[in-house]
Order: C-alpha cells, then structure tokens, then sequence
C-alpha cells in the first residue's frame, strides 16, 4: 500500500473533473471520456452522483465562514480541497470493497471520517489505486481539518495497513518507522511524530532522510520539526546547542 498526498487546492470541480475522466492528452486537455473509471462514490453526502457530489462540497467550503461564526470562529480557508491516492501492488487484486475500507481507513488516520469525499477509482495503471477528495471543511462546524504531518500518518496506517494483510511489501517504510521510534523511546511506529508531546527527545530535530537540505523548520515548543519531510518516516539527530535557546 503506498499512500500519496497529491496536495491542497481550491477548486472542487477542478480536481473532480480530472479524477472522473481520462487523463488530459497534449491534444485534448479536458477529455469528456471516463474508460479509467471503474467506479465512484462518497461520504457525508446525501448523493452518490459524483459530478454533484464535487458542487455540494464546494458549497460546503463557501457556507465554511458562516458556520464559523455560528461556532464562534471566522477565519476563512484558502485551500479547502484535500487529494490523495492509495496503490496497491501491481500482483494485488482488492475488490471495490476492501478498496472502500481502506479509503475509510485512511480518512479516519486523517481526522476526516466526519468530512464529505468524493472518492474515484481508476484501472489505466498496472497498479490499482483510488483516489480521494475530501474536503477539509467540517460541515457542521465549518472549522478547517487540521493536517500536520498527514504524509506520517498516512505512512503509519499504510504500514497497519499491510500488517492487517499478512505482508509486509515496503520494508524501508517499516525501517524508518522503527527509527522514528527509537528516536521517541520506543513509543508506537503508529503514533506519528507528535502524536505525544511527552514522547519528544528534548530540543530535538526531526530531520528528513531523503532531503537532508530542505530548510522549513517549524518550532514545536522546544523542538524543532522539519514540515516539508517528504519521506515515510523522521529520524532523530543529534541535539545542537544552539537549539537550546529556544
């Protein structure tokens, strides 16, 4: 299982017109066709038409401010759309249902399975995969779904996720996972890397394996975490001193 966030946009019917047809061509950049299309559906929506799915939860996000104020918030959502994609191996054949469970899964590891999705499955790859929209807009509170370090949540399911299964097919996954671990004293691989504030090495640096140079340094109270961590898992270095100051 290998979960992919595409990222955060503004445009439902933007991500919903490329999910629920075929692929642009260089010669046709908006085909009308849907042949890698082999189903659809939603959650927290009162249609399973996925074409008025994607308007209603547009509708949801612009209604957002006055929900806001009925809860007693007001700050409007720049990038209320949220896609992502789940991929089986090419040797796996999930059938529409346990392709449904894991979408269910994977928005409950989110904090989303209260939240509308329009959800699209396709068969053009040797990979059967689904993708997800979902809006991060609540529709009852119109609060805004936070997700921090959703790529490592999304890496900690998938790992469950494979367990569940009976095998194991991304083993570096399961290595830095291990590693985060280590680095937060042995706490759960599923937690997440903040999942427990208590976990922390003091003053602390989460450091991104894959891409040591990236510089987006958030701080966390007194530890320093790396939010444009583009791999599976962190890993713990060294305390610098002058991290102390902080």
């Amino acid at each position: 299982m290998i979960p992919k966030i595409n990222g955060l946009g503004r445009s439902f019917a933007g991500v919903a017109a490329y999910c629920l047809h075929d692929a642009p061509e260089p010669d046709d950049r908006s085909p009308e066709t849907s042949e890698r299309v082999a189903w659809t559906d939603t959650r927290n929506l009162p249609t399973v038409r996925a074409e008025r799915a994607a308007r209603l939860m547009a509708a949801t996000a612009k209604a957002a401010p006055d929900l806001k104020r009925l809860a007693g918030g007001a700050r409007k959502l720049a990038k209320p759309v949220l896609h992502y994609l789940l991929s089986w191996a090419q040797d796996e054949t999930p059938t529409r249902q346990e392709m449904s469970r894991a979408v269910d899964g994977s928005l409950e590891a989110l904090g989303l399975e209260g939240h509308e999705a329009l959800i699209a499955a396709h068969d053009d790859t040797r990979h059967p995969h689904v993708h997800v929209v979902a809006n991060r807009v609540d529709p009852e509170t119109g609060k805004a779904a936070k997700l921090g370090n959703g790529k490592l949540r999304l890496s900690g399911w998938a790992e469950g996720y494979e367990r569940e299964q009976g095998r194991i097919r991304c083993e570096r996954r399961v290595q830095e996972q291990r590693a985060a671990a280590g680095g937060r004293g042995g706490a759960s691989p599923h937690m997440g890397p903040v999942a427990s504030l208590g976990a922390l090495p003091p003053r602390g640096r989460i450091a991104c394996r894959l891409n040591p140079g990236r510089k987006s340094p958030k701080v966390l109270q007194d530890c320093t975490i790396c939010v444009s961590c583009r791999c599976t898992g962190p890993c713990w270095t060294v305390p610098r001193k002058r991290e102390n100051r902080l």
